[in-house]
């Protein structure tokens, strides 16, 4: 009798549906990972640029102004297009993700010359159909609530 070499169909077969198995499983996981990471590297961006734009206020004794245009935190002098531009935080660049203020009345956190905020407003980041949603109060401090089945 000759001895075999090699595999039989049958047991390529079962690994090939195990394997299939196994990356069905993990896949969406992985996903959720990865958009996890997506919102907890913004929420810290966020509270960066929030608590520079506080600073700056404070040490240059002025108002400034952030806005929010193409995922980009923009903090400048004024409102116009002459206004200078102090800093500009990039949330995110992939075109599914939105951030944006949820006041539509209110499009713009004012921060006064002695760090406070003139009026609170909530910056949300959506990097899909989960998110986040960043209160900022009178003194720039964020209160987050997740928003979406992000699974806290």
């Amino acid at each position: 009798m000759k001895k075999s070499l090699g595999f039989t169909l049958i047991e390529l077969m079962i690994t090939i549906a195990i394997v299939a198995i196994l990356i069905g499983i993990g896949v969406p996981s992985y996903q959720n990972t990865v958009q996890q990471s997506r919102i907890d590297d913004a929420t810290t961006l966020i509270n960066s640029a929030l608590s520079y734009a506080k600073n700056t206020a404070m040490a240059h004794n002025r108002t400034l102004y952030m806005t929010v245009s193409n995922n980009t935190l923009i903090l400048a002098t004024g409102t116009t297009a002459a206004a200078e531009i102090i800093n500009k935080t990039t949330i995110d660049t992939d075109s599914n993700s939105n951030l944006s203020f949820t006041d539509p009345g209110v499009p713009i956190i004012i921060f006064r010359a002695n760090g406070t905020i003139a009026t609170g407003n909530t910056i949300r980041y959506t990097p899909g159909d989960t998110g986040i949603d960043m209160v900022v109060g009178i003194n720039g401090s964020t209160t987050i609530t997740y928003v979406g089945n992000t699974g806290h």
